[in-house]
């Protein structure tokens, strides 16, 4: 459930986390899962199956995706902004920004955006889920983007196991050295909560994480 609280904000859940009061409803688990899928493939694959309008750094206006919403079959007639508003303020992955009316993914495209205003990134080290079969391939020839324009890094082990084990129930995870590709100028920008991206990492900047530390953390996330 998304609600919003008068005193602290936008929430999700049926109380507000802050005071524990109940806030004005906004949308119900239903409703916020699909508005959730229908945004995410709006601004990050297919703008133009909405007849949206969407300039080169991947941002659309909120009042246009709101018509065109409610004028096609999803029965979101009565969506307004602060529904959209409040949906990318409580994103715990932070996959969205809104900025002057408008409104955009800062990640996971399949289309081509340009992403050069995200700040940039500035940690030692950053880390890339593979599968076994993948492991020596992508440390000899480099990172590269695959179905998505860009590459996406995690800021820790645990978070690249997450996204890894979409694909794997044991991942391998790849290190990058943050401190090399900075000094290089290799532009690693901050996209998400702890999503990193990049157009390519050479393999002079990689390497592999042991497996033992990497099977420690999972041992702990199954106890």
């Amino acid at each position: 459930m998304l609600s919003k609280c008068d005193e602290h904000g936008y929430y999700r859940g049926e109380s507000c986390p802050v005071c524990s009061e109940k806030g004005k409803f906004l949308m119900n688990d239903r409703e916020l899962s699909s508005l959730s899928r229908i945004l995410a493939g709006a601004l990050r694959h297919f703008p133009d199956k909405l007849g949206l309008m969407m300039d080169g750094r991947g941002w659309v206006d909120i009042s246009s995706l709101i018509e065109a919403l409610g004028t096609s079959r999803s029965g979101f007639t009565w969506l307004r902004p602060y529904h959209i508003e409040a949906l990318v303020d409580t994103d715990q992955r932070g996959r969205y920004q809104i900025d002057g009316g408008m409104v955009r993914a800062t990640y996971g495209h399949t289309i081509e955006v340009t992403l050069d205003d995200l700040p940039e990134a500035d940690l030692d080290e950053y880390f890339y889920p593979v599968t076994e079969e993948e492991a020596e391939i992508i440390l000899e020839g480099g990172l590269h983007p695959t179905d998505r324009k860009k590459v996406h890094l995690s800021g820790s082990i645990e978070k690249a196991i997450e996204a890894g084990r979409v694909r794997t129930e044991e991942p391998l995870i790849l290190k990058i050295d943050g401190k090399k590709t900075k000094k290089d100028d290799v532009t690693i920008y901050h996209a998400g909560k702890d999503v990193y991206v990049t157009d390519g990492i050479e393999a002079k900047y990689l390497s592999q994480v042991k497996e033992a530390e990497v099977k420690k953390i999972l041992k702990g996330k199954h106890q």
